[in-house]
């Protein structure tokens, strides 16, 4: 039959088949490491400054009171082991911190799971900080099993470094500083871990290539079951900051200024990611935000009614 399609069926008229949405498949960032095979080397200039983190799990629970007579306490034991340190005491929310010219340790206060139920507010620490301070635990351990490599906890400091110099990486906390390092030590094809001046360049490849951008594969949290993005932690705002923010100083370091991104040389009142910097000949601009934040509805009601007043009055003056 002319017309007809296999199965004596005419396709004329036919109907389609149901409708299949697509199903999102988040984006890989480009990696210039699985692409290329040399990088030039970076001299690092060692970090002698240490931070350690300390959660203390409690099956007690304690009132805000007790928090700081506990920090007094450890305060006094370590003045007793050595008397000639300099010690300080700086209270937190819902822990404490005690710090000397050489390190710092912070104490998170936290119970067992169980025991959050029972919180009172009025006489607990918040239920919210209690969660936050098991997480670390979490994630103290899991630093503890897989993040054993030395050139994984150089690249931290050296990355936490780089965070307290540049406004720009502040929204990288401590946990999402750690699995970034990790990543880009061993995640790759060659599945050995890459030399600290390779992976100190791989990471800000990765940030500058929307690693922690809407929409990106990122680093699944290995805490929570991998469901969970650790970079949607921060804002659409932050996330921009952070990708322009590596994305200059990665060219700083493509064009020599090496040195004055690790902090070897300083450039004076030049801040390298907000201002203009010249490299042997070539010129650094500092990228724009790519993301605004959209105004409030609230706002943009009340300034459509104050330019609807606007043109009544005009009007008015003009009749």
């Amino acid at each position: 039959m002319r017309g007809g399609t296999r199965g004596g069926r005419s396709s004329r008229g036919g109907r389609s088949g149901p409708y299949k949405p697509k199903v999102f498949i988040p984006r890989v960032p480009f990696d210039v490491y699985v692409c290329e095979s040399f990088f030039p080397r970076v001299k690092l200039a060692p970090d002698d400054n240490t931070l350690t983190q300390v959660s203390e799990e409690s099956t007690d629970l304690k009132i805000l009171e007790a928090v700081h007579a506990l920090g007094n306490k450890v305060l006094d034991e370590l003045k007793l082991i050595d008397r000639n340190e300099i010690l300080a005491l700086v209270m937190i929310d819902g822990g404490f911190e005690i710090s000397s010219p050489e390190a710092s340790v912070k104490c998170l206060i936290t119970t067992v799971p169980q025991n959050l139920r029972k919180i009172d507010p009025e006489l607990h620490l918040d239920t919210k900080i209690l969660q936050h301070h098991l997480a670390a635990i979490r994630h103290a351990r899991w630093f503890e099993e897989n993040a054993h490599h030395s050139s994984i906890k150089v690249l931290i400091r050296l990355f936490k470094d780089l965070r307290n110099r540049f406004e720009g990486l502040q929204p990288l906390n401590p946990w999402v500083l750690d699995l970034l390092a990790h990543y880009a030590i061993n995640h790759h094809p060659s599945r050995q871990p890459l030399g600290l001046n390779i992976a100190y360049k791989r990471c800000l490849q990765l940030l500058a290539g929307g690693l922690f951008l809407p929409g990106s594969a990122g680093i699944p949290d290995p805490c929570e079951g991998g469901t969970v993005r650790v970079h949607t932690s921060m804002s659409l705002e932050q996330q921009d900051l952070v990708c322009l923010t590596a994305q200059t100083l990665l060219r700083v370091i493509s064009h020599g200024g090496y040195k004055q991104v690790l902090g070897l040389e300083l450039v004076g009142p030049v801040n390298l990611a907000t201002e203009m910097s010249v490299w042997e000949g070539v010129v650094v601009s500092p990228l724009m935000k790519a993301y605004e934040k959209p105004a409030d509805k609230k706002e943009e009601e009340t300034s459509e009614d104050m330019e609807q007043e606007h043109d009544d009055t005009m009007e008015t003056q003009d009749t």
